[in-house]
């Protein structure tokens, strides 16, 4: 595949013509749009994903798509060159057969060549540091969202949220098999669990293994499958999960839930859940860190002269002592009484003087007598 070609772009083309490109042809095949088109929406992912990073594209403009549009990361997977056998022919029989050189041994005889060599010195520039793919068996991660209340994030609560979610067959307790059978060696890949593609590139040839797609890594598969599950150890349904809110959580923070997400195939760990936390403002509370900011209306006698005020809290309301000669915005404190969990903090009280827009004959000649006698 040509992915200049599949983006309809030039290969002098600037990054920000690639990306423009990409989000128009991503609009119109995108697999949610009824017009669209799932295979050719990969194929642009494909593209983009290694003519968007500098590295890649330099790669595949030096080398091509030999050895490089199934190896490399957006291409397949984003596995890099993991899965490929570099022990066997090609990469290795290309070094081995090298004499003297940064690879040789003693001058005339056969290179001391060590595999792991290659991932040394070409690691960086090919990505073969990067670790294995897990298992195709092991369940996916569930990403999802969840609205909790000011006072629960900062207090801490135990929620519950529906899912509809792959989950172990009840049936067959998540083996796959049918009650009464058994499990056997899988033919395609004889029992190992995977297979060897291989395929020529620019050294010579590799040897590419990937996961065996029939048993998914396993080496076995039932001999009858489960009616239940037809041999997948999985079905999907409705469920409602405990999740324990912990006090102090932030906006846009997330929560991980271990073996919560998609039951795996046949019996292997499920993925996990993520939650992200989208915290409700509160008309009343604001957050400023660890603590609470409360705006406080305060009648200007009661700040002239001090008073005590019942304050609101997000537990239950406080007494709390305005001082005589209170100032606006002046800020009280009650300890303790702000966000919960490591670093507890306190209730900022931000005294709000109230003005009164209208005065009586008797209260304006007051407050004339009280500037007299203040000047």
């Amino acid at each position: 595949m040509d992915y200049y070609q599949t983006l309809g772009v030039s290969k002098g083309a600037s990054q920000d013509e690639i990306k423009k490109a990409y989000r128009k042809l991503a609009h119109q095949h995108h697999p949610d749009k009824k017009s669209g088109d799932e295979k050719e929406f990969k194929k642009v992912n494909e593209a983009y994903q290694v003519l968007s990073d500098p590295k890649k594209r330099a790669q595949y403009d030096q080398f091509g798509s030999a050895g490089f549009g199934q190896g490399f990361g957006g291409a397949g997977g984003g596995q890099g060159f993991d899965g490929f056998d570099f022990s066997q022919g090609g990469f290795g029989d290309f070094f081995r057969s090298q004499q003297g050189g940064p690879f040789g041994g003693a001058q005339g005889g056969r290179a001391d060549f060590n595999v792991e060599d290659v991932f040394d010195i070409f690691g960086d520039a090919f990505g073969f540091r990067q670790g294995r793919q897990r298992r195709h068996a092991q369940g996916d991660d569930i990403h999802a969202g969840m609205s909790v209340s000011f006072r629960d994030a900062a207090r801490g609560a135990v929620k519950k949220v529906e899912l509809t979610k792959d989950s172990p067959c009840k049936e067959c307790e998540g083996t796959g098999v049918k009650e009464g059978s058994e499990m056997i060696e899988c033919a395609t890949c004889n029992g190992k669990g995977e297979v060897r593609e291989t395929m020529g590139a620019i050294f010579g040839n590799f040897t590419r293994i990937s996961t065996c797609n029939v048993c998914r890594g396993k080496g076995k598969i039932p001999k009858e499958n489960c009616r239940a599950c037809k041999g997948e150890g999985k079905t999907r349904n409705r469920q409602v999960i405990e999740i324990n809110i912990p006090a102090g959580i932030k906006n846009g923070e997330s929560i991980m839930i271990r073996g919560m997400g998609q039951a795996g195939f046949r019996d292997e760990p499920a993925g996990d859940l993520y939650l992200k936390i989208d915290v409700e403002s509160d008309p009343v509370f604001k957050r400023a860190g660890n603590d609470i900011v409360y705006d406080m209306p305060v009648k200007l006698t009661d700040a002239i002269l001090g008073a005590k005020v019942s304050v609101p809290t997000l537990d239950e309301d406080t007494e709390l002592k305005i001082p005589a000669g209170t100032h606006d915005g002046e800020e009280l404190r009650i300890k303790g009484a702000g966000v919960w969990g490591p670093g507890k903090g306190d209730q900022v009280v931000r005294v709000k003087i109230q003005i009164p827009k209208k005065l009586s004959g008797k209260a304006k000649k007051l407050v004339e007598e009280l500037a007299e006698e203040l000047n």
